[in-house]
């Protein structure tokens, strides 16, 4: 269990590092191990989805978000619970953002209900 330990500080401090210098999707490869050292660790997912929001996959943010908050449970948590709320948050309010261009379509592909 020590050795998970310290590999998921060291690749917290390895992911920080990168995000700090804009790295962002090195950044969450690097959050994406320490969620594999310790899957119910918040930290990792709370980490892994501002580096998502910085790349604008809101989408996968909210997933991050939402798997982070099923392991932050407890009072010991509550720090990390109200970043991956914010998170979310953000993350929801900006996919919602998103225009999906409109295409018109004169024929429907065989088998769309043409009525």
């Amino acid at each position: 269990m020590a050795a998970n330990v310290t590999q998921f500080e060291k690749e917290k401090e390895l992911g920080n590092a990168l995000f700090k210098q804009g790295l962002y999707r090195e950044a969450v490869d690097s959050y994406d191990q320490l969620i594999t050292a310790q899957p119910q660790n918040p930290v990792g997912y709370s980490n892994k989805a501002m580096a998502l929001i910085k790349l604008a996959e809101y989408t996968h943010a909210i997933q991050t978000c939402q798997e982070g908050l099923r392991y932050a449970l407890g009072p010991e948590h509550a720090a990390i619970r109200s970043k991956l709320q914010y998170r979310l948050k953000l993350s929801q309010t900006e996919a919602g953002s998103i225009e999906i261009p409109v295409i018109e379509v004169d024929e429907l592909p065989a088998g769309y209900d043409r009525s």
